[in-house]
């Protein structure tokens, strides 16, 4: 069973790598220089343009941890999944041929989003929200580690014979956060923005060579792969409407999963501060409404490929579908980068990895800065009075950084992966985002949106913790007879729902003293 696990990964293609990830550094250290004051570390100088806006705004969401949770769903729901892609295209061109909600933000010149909710709703409202905010995102980048290390693993063939892969693979992963937090630390949001520029032009290059040797190998071909899905899998392959693991209320509630983390959750939303001008913020969305197709349709048609491999090799097929092609799929995780490392040639392999691993750090840097920001301008700041000045604000960011980086070493090593990879990331991301989402919204929009009516959506947002748990909570069902049984996106889609009731009713009975104007002033 070994020799399955071999791929073309060689000594220059680690050469390659290597590389790349020193190169990565050493424009973190060189751009530390042009670090003058808070404004420039968190959003940059506020002086990005379209291009670069643009680069770092696919960057940041196409990390490592979206090829993969994107190709785990995949692999087993084939091109089905590929209705998450459409649904973020819409997203982008909604808001940026609008310029909903990032229009104002960005009028606002803030430096993180709950800064929105303490000219809004008060101070209160803002330690609550960048509480839960880091609480939802540290949680939600958890993962990111572990899924590293599987891409890692099997696309350079270290699993094939090697009894200590995991540990070989977790030290590799240390080394790359290592490398990730040193030029977030030292370079900010200048750095990320860079870095992120530089990793964007490797990753599209690494991501073209992967779908030009899916589409050319003798064995794939676009005709063969749906052919092939299509014999062994069905019409839920290609329909999400009769797909067993999906429906409309899965569709339902990641689409309002990705139209709110468009404009609300950080690491994208930051793209709406970062920007020049509210014009640049808006072609940003618009422009990039392509690449939120991409960075999910892209692994979506590696996993396909992956399945049509696994299913012409009879050891493949024992490893992957233990009870046949049509039964329920193993080891998900490890499909895409396997083919990948198979299909790839030594030399060009090396680059395709090298952009990966770009996005793995692109993800990395600007997670980590964010939060880390938001613990230390949302959370740490107002409690303190807003006492903390500029530089010290930036040393707790770099503080917060390291720590949120410790966490993710161990979180990364001891957490095993789900099921479904994405369905975590959305649940966690909920925790945050359905009350956050309602209370943006409400305060930009709505006049009688009051500062009581935010704090019970924040607070209703934290029902989101019992989709953690969906499969405990069977259980006890169908140990009770009960024919019901609750899955993650219909948990989800009520906990926004049951949020935005607790905004609107909260904010009836308890009005403020002052209505806040519908659109709140840049300062």
């Amino acid at each position: 069973m070994g020799e399955v696990f071999v791929t073309n990964f060689t000594a220059i293609d680690w050469v390659i790598v290597a590389i790349y990830l020193m190169l990565s550094v050493l424009v973190g250290i060189w751009v530390n220089r042009y670090i003058h004051n808070v404004t420039d570390y968190l959003v940059g100088g506020r002086a990005s343009r379209t291009s670069l806006n643009v680069a770092t705004y696919i960057g940041t969401g196409l990390g490592l941890v979206t090829l993969m949770y994107a190709s785990i769903d995949a692999f087993s729901n084939g091109f089905a999944y590929v209705t998450l892609a459409l649904m973020g295209f819409v997203v982008g061109v909604i808001l940026g041929a609008t310029g909903l909600v990032i229009g104002p933000l960005r009028e606002m010149k803030l430096l993180t989003i709950p800064e929105f909710f303490e000219r809004r709703y008060g101070p209160r409202t803002r330690i609550v929200a960048g509480s839960i905010c880091a609480l939802a995102g540290i949680l939600n980048m958890g993962l990111f580690p572990k899924l590293g290390a599987t891409f890692i693993t099997y696309v350079t063939g270290l699993s094939e014979g090697s009894g200590s892969h995991e540990l070989t693979i977790n030290v590799v992963t240390s080394l790359l956060i290592v490398a990730v937090l040193l030029y977030t630390v030292i370079g900010g949001m200048v750095s990320v923005m860079l870095t992120d520029y530089l990793q964007f032009v490797v990753l599209s290059i690494g991501m073209g060579l992967g779908v030009y040797f899916c589409l050319i190998h003798p064995d794939l071909g676009w005709n063969n792969m749906v052919g092939t899905l299509a014999e062994h899998r069905g019409e839920g392959m290609f329909n999400p409407i009769v797909n067993e693991n999906y429906g409309w209320i899965w569709v339902c509630f990641n689409f309002v999963v990705l139209f709110v983390a468009s404009f609300c959750w950080a690491p994208e939303a930051t793209r709406a501060l970062t920007a020049r001008d509210v014009a640049t913020t808006r072609r940003t969305f618009l422009v990039g409404a392509p690449g939120q197709f991409i960075r999910l349709g892209v692994p979506a048609l590696w996993a396909v490929a992956a399945f049509c491999l696994v299913a012409a090799s009879p050891a493949l097929t024992e490893h992957f579908f233990p009870f046949g092609l049509d039964g329920e799929a193993r080891h998900a995780s490890q499909a895409m980068p396997l083919v990948i490392g198979k299909i790839v040639p030594s030399g060009l392999l090396g680059l395709l990895v090298a952009g990966l691993l770009a996005a793995f750090m692109s993800t990395h840097d600007s997670y980590l800065l964010c939060w880390a920001s938001v613990i230390a301008r949302d959370v740490v700041n107002p409690l303190t009075g807003g006492a903390l000045g500029g530089q010290a604000q930036i040393r707790v960011t770099r503080i917060g950084v390291v720590l949120i980086g410790v966490f993710l070493l161990v979180w990364g090593v001891w957490y095993e992966l789900p099921d479904s990879v994405w369905n975590y990331m959305a649940v966690t991301g909920t925790i945050y985002l359905s009350g956050a989402g309602v209370a943006l919204l409400g305060g930009i929009y709505w006049k009688r949106a009051s500062t009581v009516g935010a704090l019970a959506a924040f607070t209703g947002g934290l029902v989101s913790i019992i989709g953690l748990f969906t499969e405990q909570i069977n259980e006890r069902l169908e140990n009770m007879g009960s024919g019901f049984e609750i899955t993650s996106p219909m948990l989800g889609l009520f906990n926004y729902i049951f949020c935005a009731v607790l905004f609107i009713a909260f904010s009836l009975l308890f009005p403020d003293r002052r209505h806040a104007s519908s659109r709140v002033p840049a300062k």
